[in-house]
């Protein structure tokens, strides 16, 4: 099964401050989310109960992400940055809070 996947405005910006090798990698991950849909990555807890992860070690990224209820299967990202301080959950929070 295929699924869309579709940036959040926020999670937009936040592509578009990586770098371009960063972009790269980003690029992979959201192919891997067409393909695999909420089987991909790990699953999150506690306020972000419900959405997962994807991550990149090697470079400190993670992608935050959930499947939207619709008629078609759309995986959403909330958002795209590091880990540093929980920092990129802490934001992934705020951006459901404020949807």
């Amino acid at each position: 099964m295929s699924y869309k996947v579709e940036l959040i405005p926020e999670a937009q910006d936040d592509f578009y401050k990586l770098d371009n090798s960063q972009r790269l990698h980003v690029k992979k991950s959201l192919i891997k989310l067409e393909n695999q849909g909420m089987l991909a990555g790990e699953a999150l807890h506690g306020n972000l109960a419900g959405y997962r992860k994807l991550k990149h070690k090697k470079l400190g990224l993670r992608i935050v992400f959930h499947e939207t209820v619709n008629a078609i299967e759309i995986i959403e990202v909330i958002a795209i940055g590091k880990r540093s301080d929980n920092e990129i959950y802490t934001i992934s929070e705020k951006r459901i809070r404020n949807r």
